[in-house]
């Protein structure tokens, strides 16, 4: 659904699949010389450490761009929820709740893109997508659908995840939330916001809600 963001390509790593996937006699190199050069630019066979992300707590506020967000639990529930449809009715539903504040300066329509969640088995992805989204993200306000979410307007959202009735019902959830940077794209010459990437990681409870 996002149309903003870095997405899969971004970073360091996405680049240097890049300049692999460039045909050699675009860079006048033979192959020889075009392993040296990867090797030069990106620290030859040295296996990089991906840097801890921060650890965060439940009901704690991580300040960041373009959104604010505080986890504020999750939830384990099943079919029967208006407006939201299961593609197995026998599956089940795992929430995450959080509250979100845009910090941007305009309005943001990439609301798949704030929190990613592990730690769980079975969870039903979109078809065709990169990675793993909610299925719907609910405003609790009003219960209704949130595409779009306006600049310093806290709004209290539930990400839906749907989990296969075959997985083991999941007791907690690692909830990472994520941020991104606004900077001018190399493409289009224009400021964009780019390159999701993880700001703060946490363990949050889940509830088990069924039949309540």
């Amino acid at each position: 659904m996002s149309s903003v963001g870095g997405g899969p390509g971004a970073g360091p790593r996405g680049l240097r699949a890049r300049i692999v996937a460039v045909p050699l006699r675009w860079l006048g190199l033979s192959a020889g010389a075009a392993a040296l050069a990867a090797s030069g630019l990106f620290g030859g066979l040295e296996t990089v450490e991906e840097p801890e992300v921060p650890a965060a707590k439940i009901h704690e506020l991580s300040k960041g761009e373009p959104w604010n967000v505080t986890v504020d639990g999750g939830r384990l529930v099943g079919d029967g929820l208006p407006g939201l449809r299961l593609t197995n009715p026998a599956n089940r539903w795992v929430v995450v709740l959080a509250t979100v504040e845009v910090t941007a300066n305009e309005s943001r329509n990439d609301t798949d893109d704030i929190i990613d969640i592990s730690g769980v088995e079975g969870l039903v992805e979109k078809p065709d997508y990169p990675r793993l989204e909610p299925q719907y993200v609910i405003g609790l306000r009003d219960g209704t659908h949130v595409n779009y979410l306006q600049p310093s307007m806290p709004e209290k959202l539930a990400f839906f995840y749907e989990q296969e009735s075959t997985a083991p019902v999941p007791t907690e959830v690692t909830v990472t939330i994520n941020q991104k940077t606004y900077r001018v794209d190399t493409l289009t010459n224009s400021k964009e916001w780019k390159d999701l990437e993880p700001r703060a990681e946490l363990t949050v409870p889940i509830e088990d809600r069924r039949g309540k």
